[in-house]
C-alpha cells in the first residue's frame, strides 16, 4: 500500500510540472525545473532497473529523495506562479511535447517501482520509502 501512495504522490508532482509546461520563453522556469524531475525520475528507473539487490534498490530511492528535496519547493512555486496552467485539459500546444516527455519518465518510474517490489519489506529501502514520502508531503 505504501508503494502505491508513494506513486500516486509522484504522479502528481509530475502533473504538476506537466501542467506548468517547459517549451516557451515565458515559461523558461518550468522547463528547467520539468526537466530535472523528469531526468531525476529517468535516473530513479535505470537505477532500480540495473539492482540486484535492496542496498541498490535503497540508493536508488535515496538519489532520488536528493533530488526532490531540492526539486519539490521548486515545482510548488513555479505552481503558484502560474495558476493558468493548473488545467491540464488545456495545456498551451507549445507545452505538449515537454508532457509527453514528462508522461513517458512517469511511466518508467512506475514500472521500476514494480521491479523493486521483492525489496520493500527490507528496513534500508522502507526507511528510504518513508524518507520518499515525506519529501513528497513537504
Amino acid at each position: 500500500m505504501k508503494i502505491r501512495t508513494l506513486i500516486n504522490l509522484s504522479l502528481i508532482l509530475v502533473s504538476m510540472a506537466l501542467i506548468n509546461g517547459c517549451g516557451s520563453k515565458k515559461y523558461a522556469d518550468v522547463e528547467k525545473a520539468t526537466n530535472d524531475y523528469t531526468k531525476a525520475m529517468e535516473n530513479m528507473a535505470a537505477s532500480i532497473e540495473k539492482a540486484t539487490n535492496a542496498s541498490d534498490v535503497a540508493k536508488a530511492i535515496n538519489n532520488y529523495n536528493d533530488k526532490m528535496e531540492i526539486l519539490t519547493p521548486k515545482m510548488k512555486k513555479i505552481s503558484e506562479k502560474y495558476p493558468e496552467l493548473k488545467d491540464k485539459n488545456n495545456i498551451p500546444e507549445e507545452l505538449k511535447e515537454c508532457q509527453k516527455r514528462a508522461e513517458e519518465a512517469a511511466q518508467k518510474f512506475t514500472s521500476s517501482m514494480m521491479k523493486a517490489m521483492p525489496y520493500m519489506n527490507d528496513p534500508e529501502v522502507q526507511k528510504a520509502q518513508q524518507r520518499m514520502g515525506e519529501v513528497m508531503m513537504n
